[in-house]
């Protein structure tokens, strides 16, 4: 009887331990867990098996979020989470790549994702963001949750009513949507060279948003520059070597050229491309809504024939895939 005791305290002791919340130095888990029921998510799009998410075949993420509103001018702090979940990351992992224009251009870059609901609520997620960043769990599909309450105040952050999409790195949520039920790829469409031309320096920049289009030559002197460590590593070449990397705040020059409203800012795609055909695409929300202060830089050197006058480098990735070289056009998108 003695040994079946033991066993019953062996295997059952860790759940009572974790539910008193003892013997832990974590100050994520130290309240009560809210669990959500999943419904069947589509992925379709520029995919060879378009099909019902399987969540039993994929790991449990997780991510702490300070989530926070800026909407219509209005900030508001809506409280700290601890969120368990599945990331798009691992969703999108099994579905292999069909594009539609991959005759005119093969590499993954210019592919976006549109995260949305039945209330016609969009989230919009460039391909390299959740797969060439360096931190590819960050935007989860919420399985659980729980309030990561500040210890010295009788407060309680209220808790999600729903499962939600949730993005830990960005600041505003723009992109946080209530039951996702569709995710679909999609390459970029527009209007690019299909062969290298014979020079591909560009002395300007095309930045155009929705009907509205302008021209930078020069960026302004007010704007921000940073000098970046960078390892060029990429997928298919491997190791590129070190380089300090100087350039322009990407995010700055774009709020100089246009206004962007905060509710564009989550469901908006921009493109980045070359005389070359050569093109990237991000969001909107990974260029102007981030919280790591992990920023793009434009470089700009004038004296450049080969590379061109502007060279967009994406500092927040692993992989260099993103750098566009003598950029020519930028292009804003809203999806919605």
């Amino acid at each position: 009887m003695k040994k079946y005791f033991i066993l019953f305290l062996f295997v059952f002791s860790p759940l009572f331990a974790q539910g008193l919340k003892e013997n832990t130095s974590s100050f994520f888990d130290e309240s009560d867990v809210k669990e959500f029921i999943l419904t069947g998510i589509m992925v379709q799009g520029e995919v060879e098996q378009p099909g019902i998410v399987e969540f039993s075949s994929l790991p449990i993420r997780n991510a702490p979020v300070k989530e926070y509103a800026a909407m219509n001018g209005k900030d508001k702090f809506i409280g700290a989470f601890y969120y368990s979940g599945y990331s798009l990351f691992d969703i999108l992992t099994p579905k292999k790549v069909k594009k539609a224009n991959e005759t005119d251009f093969r590499p993954a870059v210019d592919l976006y994702v549109i995260v949305e609901n039945d209330k016609g609520d969009k989230a919009v997620f460039s391909w390299g963001e959740i797969f060439y960043t360096k931190d590819n769990f960050q935007f989860l599909i919420s399985k659980s949750v729980n309030a990561v309450n500040p210890s010295k105040l009788k407060m309680k952050w209220p808790l999600p009513a729903q499962p939600r999409l949730v993005c830990s790195r960005d600041v505003n949520n723009c992109r946080f949507i209530e039951n996702p039920t569709k995710i679909t790829v999609i390459s970029f469409a527009g209007s690019f060279a299909k062969e290298k031309p014979k020079e591909i320096f560009s002395p300007e920049i095309s930045v155009s948003y929705g009907s509205k289009s302008e021209v930078i030559s020069d960026v302004k002197s007010s704007v921000e520059k940073r000098t970046y460590i960078n390892i060029g590593y990429g997928h298919g070449m491997g190791y590129k070597g070190v380089k300090n990397i100087e350039g322009f705040l990407l995010k700055d020059v774009l709020i100089n050229v246009f206004q962007f409203k905060d509710e564009e800012i989550g469901s908006s795609i921009v493109c980045v491309s070359a005389k070359d055909g050569y093109r990237a695409t991000y969001s909107l929300s990974e260029i102007l809504n981030r919280s790591d202060n992990e920023d793009f830089l434009l470089s700009e050197r004038k004296d450049s024939k080969d590379d061109g006058r502007y060279t967009l480098y994406s500092a927040p990735d692993f992989f260099v895939d993103r750098n566009v070289r003598a950029v020519e056009k930028i292009q804003i998108i809203n999806i919605k």
